[in-house]
Order: C-alpha cells, then sequence, then structure tokens
C-alpha cells in the first residue's frame, strides 16, 4: 500500500507542478511494474488462445469420428433390415414349397412302396427281366391319371407363380444387403 501512496503522491506532485526525481522514479518503477503485468497477462492470453484451438481441434477430430462411426451404424442397420425382409420373403416361399413337396409326396409314396415291397422280396434281383417287366407293369398300373396330371399341373404353375415372386422380392433384398454389406466393408478398411 506504501508503494500505491507513493504513486499517489507522485502524481498529485506532477498535477502540482511540483517536480523531483523521487517522483519520476516512482512514476518509473509503477509503468514497469504495469509494463510486467501486462507482460504476464498477454503470456497468459496467449497460451490460452494454444489452448482453445488444440480443443477446438480435438473437438473437431471427435466429431469427425462420431460422423464416421454414425454412417457405419446406419449402414448395418439398413443391411440387417434388408436381410430381414430377405427372411420374410424367404419363409414364405419356402412354406409355399413345403406344401408342393406334400403334395408331390402323396403321388410318389406309393410307387417307392411298392418298388421296395419288390426289392426285399428277391424276386427283383433273381429273375432281372421278369422283374424288369413287372416293375415297368408297376410303373404303368400307377401311372397317374390325366385327372391327377391336371392337378398336378395346377401345383406346379402355382409353384412357378411363387418361385418367380421369390425371385424377385427376395433377390433384390439380398443384393441390396450384400451390395451395403460390401459398401460396409469398404468403409470400414
Amino acid at each position: 500500500m506504501s508503494d500505491k501512496i507513493k504513486i499517489d503522491v507522485a502524481l498529485a506532485n506532477l498535477e502540482a507542478g511540483k517536480f523531483s526525481f523521487l517522483m519520476v522514479d516512482a512514476i518509473k518503477d509503477h509503468i514497469s511494474s504495469l509494463e510486467n503485468e501486462l507482460e504476464v497477462v498477454r503470456g497468459q492470453h496467449d497460451s490460452a488462445i494454444r489452448d482453445l484451438q488444440r480443443q477446438e481441434l480435438a473437438n473437431w477430430r471427435h466429431e469427425n469420428e462420431l460422423r464416421r462411426l454414425n454412417a457405419q451404424i446406419y449402414a448395418l442397420l439398413r443391411a440387417n433390415l434388408l436381410t430381414e425382409k430377405a427372411y420374410e420373403g424367404m419363409t414364405l416361399v419356402v412354406m409355399k414349397m413345403g406344401e408342393y413337396f406334400e403334395v408331390s409326396k402323396k403321388f410318389a409314396e406309393p410307387a417307392l412302396e411298392r418298388a421296395m415291397a419288390e426289392l426285399k422280396t428277391g424276386r427283383l434281383q433273381s429273375q432281372c427281366v421278369d422283374a424288369t417287366a413287372k416293375l415297368y407293369a408297376l410303373l404303368k398300373a400307377i401311372m397317374p391319371t390325366q385327372s391327377t396330371l391336371e392337378e398336378m399341373k395346377l401345383y406346379v404353375s402355382r409353384m412357378g407363380e411363387h418361385l418367380a415372386v421369390f425371385k424377385k422380392y427376395v433377390g433384390a433384398y439380398v443384393e441390396k444387403a450384400l451390395a451395403y454389406l460390401a459398401t460396409l466393408h469398404k468403409n470400414a478398411t
């Protein structure tokens, strides 16, 4: 506080028009202490600006990383959605094809049972010519009639329609999912 009184007294003397070397020294000392304080404040200001720039650069890097990760998450979600749609489409087609296999089993099962019965008797192995004739007669006997052929034709045409639907919808979803996964793979590497 005594320094402050000295500077106050020195300034009052300067205003009054009094001049002394002690007054000049007090004013010079006060100005140099203020300049030193100003240099310290400038140094702290420069340090604070550098710190702020480093933090802004770190924030910018974190934002870019966040954008990249969000893009990868979006691509994975999109690929997952396409895969689920393809799975739903395949499930429907597989269920329809199961019905057609049941119908074809209905027609093929009697023929297989008769053929197995003939094999078990041993007649088919021992008399190849007779067995071939019997097999021909058996196949001719169980040959589907015109009405069963028409019924099978209806199921075959429906199966063709469902396979076309499968190819149209599921194929498109699978291609999209593969494209997204390929893009994701490129971005990840």
